[in-house]
């Protein structure tokens, strides 16, 4: 469990920094616990793909599951963002 809240704690300081507009939105329409959980849950799958399917070292799929799950965003709450957490691929197909 306190991983998790870890992995949220770093996911909610991404969106802070990179997406404030999408993070008022989700807040005013009261989804923002549920997308959150959602984003750490998908997190978490990816690097159990990364690292149990695909057996890859844990750190090298760290680095593929950040740069998959939280890429850099809107820089400013002036940008125009979408109301949901930026997109990622369902299968990541690593690279050697």
């Amino acid at each position: 469990m306190a991983q998790r809240d870890r992995l949220s704690s770093l996911i909610l300081e991404h969106w802070t920094r990179y997406f404030p507009t999408m993070l008022a939105e989700l807040r005013q329409q009261n989804r923002f616990h549920q997308v959150l959980e959602e984003t750490a849950e998908r997190f978490t799958d990816l690097l159990y793909n990364l690292t149990s399917v695909h057996k890859m070292e844990y750190n090298q799929a760290w680095e593929i599951a950040i740069y998959e799950m939280l890429p850099p965003g809107e820089s400013s709450s002036t940008s125009s963002q979408p109301s949901s957490p930026p997109a990622t691929s369902e299968s990541p197909t690593p690279t050697a």
